[in-house]
């Protein structure tokens, strides 16, 4: 099945008074920090902080890919103001981005259109919206590797993570807006592929599977931010929760559903009611003991997966979520204007190996937390489509 441009469906799990008033402080309280960034740094766009600040110079990991998300908190700040304000500059930054949709350096070309013009397609759809997106789409589709069914990473052309399940949704917008059923199957093959090689039968997940790129055969499982290639690294897996969903929100396939039905039963079993997990569940002697971006985006993957599956079923999913979003959204995760921290949401890690954004405030972190909020505030789960 194919999306609408917004898809909502009214929640039966309802909010009292103090449950709100939390949810809706914390969501100011992120507005306010955003609102401080982008006036004091107009136009710049930071992946990660240093000591509680943000870092401003070339990410040290990977090739920029952390714009959409800055871009995409201006949109949903944008949803719940009436003076334009925030529209105006979401619109800019959208705007900042739009020669990147031609980038074939990276495979997150997701990440940066998706968040950023899928929203402003989602809320004001117009032809320039759709040309994009279209084009973004298709770049994303060329990293596609024929023989082995996989779309492949920045990092050589016989990579995929699964990073990329959050990368297809901007190929199956793109088929759905031209009407290129091309695309839509390059989607939904590199989703039957990571499927197949990076879901274990455990329900535990993989970071990145390599193959022989010119014969398409697997031949390892690794990983560059996990504990080692057969551990749990957690946002890997919450990327796979959130991206199955989306395929499954794209095509109707069970199977789909099912896979990210496994993924989140796995990450509420080994997360229980500690909530936010640490950067790696296998990890004996971790670090620190929270990453708190991999929570923030298995939260608002949980909200889309109990909408995709109604209620009753889905409604357990969304209480663990809202336990969730209140935990970050208290004192021990959540940055306080006027502190001297000027991210959102503290204890979150980029790249643990590298000693890059560790224990500090990420860019993904922010956005996935805002996401959540905006959702659980407005009663119903929005989902972004064509």
């Amino acid at each position: 099945m194919s999306r609408d441009a917004v898809t909502e469906k009214d929640t039966t799990t309802s909010l009292d008074l103090s449950e709100a008033g939390l949810y809706g402080a914390a969501f100011e309280t992120a507005r306010d920090q955003v609102r401080a960034l982008i006036s004091q740094h107009p136009g710049t766009f930071p992946t990660f902080t240093d000591a509680g600040a943000w870092h401003f110079e070339e990410d040290p990991w990977a090739p920029t890919w952390s714009a959409g998300f800055l871009t995409g908190l201006l949109w949903l700040f944008a949803d719940r103001d009436e003076t334009g304000w925030w529209r105006e500059h979401a619109q800019r930054y959208s705007e900042l981005l739009e020669p990147r949709k031609r980038d074939d350096g990276t495979h997150d070309i997701g990440f940066l259109f998706t968040p950023s013009w899928g929203r402003w397609h989602a809320v004001a759809p117009s032809e320039r919206t759709r040309d994009v997106l279209i084009e973004a789409g298709r770049t994303m589709a060329r990293r596609f590797n024929e023989r082995g069914q996989y779309l492949s990473t920045w990092v050589h052309p016989g990579s995929t993570f699964i990073d990329v399940m959050m990368n297809i949704g901007i190929i199956y917008q793109a088929g759905h807006l031209s009407g290129d059923e091309t695309l839509t199957e390059i989607a939904t093959a590199h989703a039957l592929t990571t499927r197949r090689y990076l879901v274990r039968g455990d329900g535990t997940s993989v970071h990145e599977a390599w193959f022989d790129p010119e014969t398409g055969v697997f031949e390892r499982t690794a990983t560059h931010q996990g504990y080692r290639a057969d551990s749990s690294w957690v946002r890997g897996h919450a990327w796979g929760v959130y991206g199955f969903g989306t395929a499954y929100s794209w095509t109707g396939d069970a199977r789909f559903l099912d896979t990210a039905r496994l993924l989140a039963d796995t990450y509420v079993a080994r997360t229980g009611d500690r909530l936010v997990p640490p950067n790696d569940w296998d990890d004996p002697q971790p670090r620190f003991a929270y990453e708190s971006s991999a929570g923030a985006v298995v939260a608002s993957a949980l909200l889309q997966l109990a909408d995709l599956i109604g209620d009753p079923g889905g409604d357990r999913y969304r209480r663990y979520a809202y336990r969730l979003v209140a935990k970050l959204s208290g004192p021990d995760f959540l940055a306080q204007p006027g502190s001297g921290w000027e991210g959102v949401l503290r204890h979150a890690t980029y790249h643990l190996h590298n000693e890059v954004g560790v224990d500090e405030s990420v860019m993904w972190g922010d956005y996935y937390f805002v996401e959540a909020l905006h959702r659980i505030l407005r009663g119903r789960v929005a989902a972004i489509g064509s």
